[in-house]
């Protein structure tokens, strides 16, 4: 999924005034939580900008891209201080989430590093 289509997709959903700019801010957080999970390391880790990134594709991909769209309502929610709604979104991400982590484990989505040095030798 694209970072427009998440966008546009929570426009539709959920009526908000945040603009791409901001909503992007929200899902660059989202995206380095993903990128984190992976063990991506911090350098080479992606921070969107709405005019340079708006047809980038994100790093979850379909169905598993669900954890954008529930991220960015809730943070949406807890920023209009909708807390009831907040709540029920952060539930739903968790579950995203969960799904998306499972997804990695089992197809190896995950990198793998080597340590620099042994510690601990004796």
């Amino acid at each position: 999924m694209k970072l427009s289509e998440v966008i546009e997709q929570v426009k539709k959903e959920k009526p908000n005034s945040f603009g791409a700019v901001h909503c992007t801010l929200f899902i660059s957080e989202v995206e380095s939580m993903v990128q984190e999970f992976l063990k991506i390391p911090s350098d080479e880790r992606i921070k969107y900008i709405w005019e340079r990134d708006g047809n980038r594709e994100l790093v979850a991909p379909d169905p598993y891209s669900a954890l954008y769209i529930s991220y960015l309502k809730g943070r949406i929610d807890y920023s209009n201080e909708e807390y009831q709604s907040y709540a029920n979104n952060q539930a739903q991400f968790i579950e995203d989430f969960n799904e998306f982590k499972s997804y990695a484990v089992r197809e190896g989505k995950i990198r793998r590093t080597r340590e620099s040095r042994i510690m601990n030798w004796w």
